[in-house]
Order: C-alpha cells, then structure tokens, then sequence
C-alpha cells in the first residue's frame, strides 16, 4: 500500500510518519520517519510549522473516519507535551558566552602545542611518545570536563577552512570522539583506548609520500591508481607501526585499521566490514569525517558547522555513518550550535546562546541587531521554540559565516 499525503490536522497517534514536508534541520525531530506514541510528538511538529505528512498504513494506523466522513484528530493532541518544557535554566548573557568562548581558545591553543610536540616526535623518530601522548590525552579530557560541548566544538571548528595539518586534526578527532563517547556507559579504560586511537588514527600517513598525501587532501582531481591504493592502505599502516613499536591495546590496533571502513561497505581498506565494527570505532569514524568536511579534504569546498552537519546527516541516513552516534553528537551541540550567529526571516541578525534539547531546531537566540542593521541595547533574547502565538513568528532562515560571529554582533 502506498503512503498517504495528510495534513497536520490528522495525524494522530498510532499512525507512522514516512514523510515531512520539512528539510531535516528545521524538523523537531532527528529522524522523518517514526511511529507517533504520543500526542507531544505532533504538538512538536504543529510548533515547528508543518502543515503536511506523509503516512504508511502499513506500519501504523491509517486514515479514520466518522459517519460523516470527516477525520478525527484524538482532542489529547492539543496537551502540551511534558518532555518539549523550555529549559529550565536562562540562557547566558553574550558576555558571558564571549568569555568562555575566549578562554576555550586559549586552551585549544594550548592544546595545539602539546599535539605538534607529539607528531613532531613521532616524524623524527618514527615512534610515540607514550608518555607525551598520555599527558596530552589527560589535558584535552579535562577540557571536554571543563567547558560546554557546543563551545568547545565551535572552538574547534574556527579558522579550519584548508587546514590539512595533522596535528590539529589529531586534537579535533580526539576531542569530539571523547565528547560523544562521554554520552555511552564506557569504563575509564574504553575511553581512554578511544581517546587513543582517535589522536593516532592517521599515523598511517607519515609513512606514504608526501606529495601523495598532499595531492590527495587539497586537490579534487583523482589520483593514479597506484596512490590510490597507498592512500587507502594507511589505516593499516598505522596499525601496524603501533603494533611494531608495542604496548597498545588491541582495541586501540583494531579501531585504526578500521577508522575508514563505513558501514555500508564503501571504505577502506576493502577487505575491513564496516558492519562488524564497534561504537568506538564508529565514533571515531563520524568525527574524522567532521573534520574532513569542515577542513575541505579531498580539494572539496570546506563547509560550516551547520553545513557540515547536515552533510553528516545524509551519510548517516544514506547508512555510511551510525545513525545512533550522529544523534548523539547532534544533541550535544545542536542544529545550530550556541555562538552561531544566524539570521532569522525578520531580516534580524542573532546569536544562539541556548538550546532546546527537544526542539533543536527552535533554540534560545538573543537579537543582536535590527533588520536595518542598528543594534538592539540590549539584545532582544526569544526562545523560538515558545513564541507568542498571537504575533509574528520568528525562525532561522540561514546561518552567517563569520568568525567569531557573536563577538562581531555585539553591541
């Protein structure tokens, strides 16, 4: 039986949605396709402007009528749905938010330093510094325990367009994988084995020539077959340079000759099963492949983070990426991450300074600046996912690439 076009008005519970007619960062919900359960679920989807939906009557209820032939909608659906309360705690003033983020800098600076200290040593040497690399693992933990996940991710995110350093990719892989494993149960030493392999996973590269290398991260054109296959052969190359020097952790090997290998088969190396991989590995995977986007490796333009997680999105709907682990990472630093500055479709710039964990989507803006261009003193703060009904609604119709966005907005 084929899905069925049906308004909002009759959606009700027990039916599933196939459909929205919404792109994926303007949907309250992260995946379009689930059974409604509860009657929150559609006031989400009311809240967040959509008229239409499309149903399968084959996996949920279809289409009831009354013996007037007009459809029902259960009168439940008008209650407001518990788990979509606006946060409870006020969002931070701007100054407050600049301030962290400033100190955020400074330590990934900070953090920059001890990461080239580790490659450069590894590139003379040929070898890691177990004890370099411990302390260094050691410090970026404290700063994923110190600072909020949406503002160390956008202080990882700045100033990366072209930036094929592998030191720095090192740190940003590092330090998301152990952000979104620090949202499983892992023990101390599971993540510390992730943390691990995340910040050696691309040693394999220092054994393949540079011009290789170089050829492969900035330039679109396609290589000879032959470097091809050297560049496909460095997440087993790493692995056994640890294994040749000794004292890693299996799960460590296992998780760098496995850090290509996507679960629908499309990786490398060709004979790695993406499917029989663990979550570990599946964590590491999703955030290199963050930083290959926002970098522009493979000579593709580099994306924004808003840009970037959409694209990340697609590769986990298409099956290349953990759909569980994308999710994860998507609540930790939103749709739109606190210290983007947005515009919304008032034509009014803003910064976002809070999320609404269940409304990604419609997080807490504060209003920087008027459509015309002069400055709201102070800044207007709305929280876009609990408006005013009876006035105009506003929404974010794009996000602005600057880089230090809310520092430049700031009255």
């Amino acid at each position: 039986m084929p899905t069925r076009h049906i308004s909002i008005n009759q959606l009700r519970v027990g039916m599933y949605v196939a459909k929205l007619d919404v792109s994926w960062f303007r949907s309250p919900f992260l995946q379009h396709t689930f059974l409604v359960q509860e009657p929150g679920q559609i006031n989400k989807l009311r809240r967040a402007g959509i008229q239409t939906v499309e149903i399968d009557p084959e996996r949920g209820e279809g289409i009831r009528n009354t013996s007037n032939g007009a459809t029902t909608t259960p009168a439940s659906c008008s209650n407001q749905d518990p788990a979509a309360a606006p946060p409870t705690s006020p969002p931070k003033p701007l100054a407050q938010l600049n301030e962290e983020y400033g100190q955020a800098l400074v330590a990934r600076k900070h953090l920059e330093q001890a990461m080239s200290s580790i490659f450069s040593k590894l590139t003379d040497q040929g070898v890691v510094d177990r004890q370099q690399t411990t302390d260094a693992l050691r410090e970026i933990t404290a700063v994923t325990r110190t600072f909020e996940s949406s503002t160390i991710f956008m202080a990882l995110s700045q100033d990366r367009n072209g930036d094929t350093s592998l030191s720095q990719h090192a740190l940003t892989t590092c330090t998301l994988s152990l952000l979104i494993g620090n949202t499983f149960s892992f023990n101390p030493l599971e993540l510390r084995e992730l943390a691990t392999a995340a910040v050696l996973h691309d040693i394999g590269l220092l054994q393949i020539p540079p011009h290789v290398v170089q050829h492969f991260y900035s330039s679109s054109a396609p290589l000879a077959n032959r470097e091809l296959l050297q560049m496909q052969a460095h997440p087993r190359l790493g692995m056994l340079t640890l294994k040749r020097q000794g004292g890693f952790e299996d799960q460590v090997l296992k998780m760098i000759e496995e850090h290509h290998a996507l679960l629908d088969g499309s990786g490398y190396p060709k004979d790695t099963c993406g499917a029989f991989t663990s979550k570990q590995t599946r964590i590491v995977i999703l955030a290199d492949r963050y930083d290959e986007l926002i970098t522009g490796f493979g000579g593709t333009t580099p994306l924004t983070p808003h840009q970037t997680l959409q694209h990340l999105f697609r590769e986990a709907e298409d099956g290349q990426l953990d759909r569980e682990i994308f999710s994860r990472f998507i609540k930790l630093v939103g749709i739109y991450p606190v210290h983007s500055c947005v515009r919304l479709n008032t034509g009014e710039h803003a910064v976002v300074t809070q999320l609404n964990p269940a409304m990604l989507h419609q997080p807490i803006v504060s209003i920087t600046h008027q459509p015309g261009g002069s400055d709201y003193a102070p800044p207007l703060v709305i929280n876009l996912g609990y408006q005013d009904t009876s006035a105009p609604q506003r929404t974010i119709e794009s996000v602005l690439d600057t880089t230090l966005p809310h520092l430049q907005l700031l009255p």
